[in-house]
């Protein structure tokens, strides 16, 4: 019975061939995959050229100055770790409803998710503002760098909420398969936008310019995120959809 079954066999070669040829991934399937996956290798990259880059701007302004720049930011992905898990925790229902054009649904989800994350990041900002000092502490005991960090601790909270929103903005694009939407935010935050503030910050307000510089990058690029979603998602301006 076997043998002449056209679905079940015990013939090695055959259940090879057959699985070789269900597992076989189309050029098409190949680029999906990658228009999802590498603006998220690209943000995780620039996270590691942006410390670098800050790191250098402050290194004519002392050791301190770049010890307090770490443990600021440090403190800071607290907050935007949070932001990342509910940001990727949405992807899927975004996925499913813009694939399925159920747009109604889609603004939904979407509107919930920017309300929220904005709302978490305003409680960060002040949970996080008044507890600059203690934050600190836990890192390090020397006065000096406390004072340091946190100034530079309040000033890096001041655009909390556009990281957040921004972050759901990338995942949004990356769910919609809007490659090159994503592609331009995950190189911008921490990697043009963030190059282009601190040289022009750290010429015109010297070591003020090079701490405000990722805030104003932040907001940069929420203010680029916003333009892209316009452009590259009318479909949920429209309340015929389904």
């Amino acid at each position: 019975m076997l043998r002449h079954s056209s679905n079940l066999s015990i013939d090695p070669r055959t259940v090879i061939d057959r699985a070789r040829r269900r597992l076989a991934v189309t050029a098409r399937e190949v680029g999906s995959i990658l228009a999802i996956g590498i603006p998220s290798a690209i943000t995780n990259l620039t996270q590691s050229v942006g410390i670098v880059m800050i790191n250098l701007f402050l290194l004519p302004y002392g050791t301190d100055a770049v010890a307090a720049m770490g443990i600021a930011l440090k403190v800071i992905m607290i907050a935007v770790l949070v932001f990342v898990g509910f940001a990727f925790g949405a992807q899927p229902l975004i996925g499913y409803n813009y694939g399925a054009r159920n747009m109604p649904r889609l603004r939904g989800i979407l509107r919930f998710s920017y309300l929220f994350l904005s709302l978490f990041a305003l409680v960060m900002t002040v949970v996080l503002s008044l507890s600059d000092r203690l934050l600190m502490r836990f890192f390090i005991e020397d006065a000096t760098i406390i004072t340091l960090g946190a100034g530079m601790l309040r000033v890096q909270l001041l655009s909390l909420v556009c990281v957040a929103d921004v972050m759901v903005t990338t995942c949004t694009f990356q769910s919609a398969g809007k490659a090159v939407g994503a592609f331009v935010l995950s190189i911008s935050r921490q990697g043009v936008m963030l190059a282009i503030t601190l040289f022009v910050g750290s010429r015109l307000a010297g070591y003020q310019g090079v701490i405000a510089a990722q805030a104003i990058a932040d907001l940069l690029t929420a203010i680029v995120a916003v333009v892209l979603f316009v452009v590259m998602l009318p479909e949920l301006r429209s309340r015929k959809a389904r």
